[in-house]
């Protein structure tokens, strides 16, 4: 049962990865053609910063444990 709940945690965590680099593609078009509004720009701002911190937490995870 634990390895099923840890294999639904990895599928949950590489849909929300695929989709918020799909959303941030579709924000960095929009703001190609137009400005964007302020909740774009938050989410534009926070999908960046949680890849970062994706990044930051994984090259931990590899290197240091």
């Amino acid at each position: 049962m634990i390895l099923f709940a840890e294999i639904l945690r990895v599928v949950a965590s590489v849909l929300l990865i695929l989709s918020s680099g799909f959303y941030l593609r579709h924000l960095e078009k929009t703001k190609r053609q137009r400005k964007l509004g302020s909740l774009e720009l938050i989410m534009y701002i926070m999908i960046q910063l949680a890849f970062i911190l994706f990044t930051i937490s994984l090259l931990i995870g590899v290197f240091f444990i």
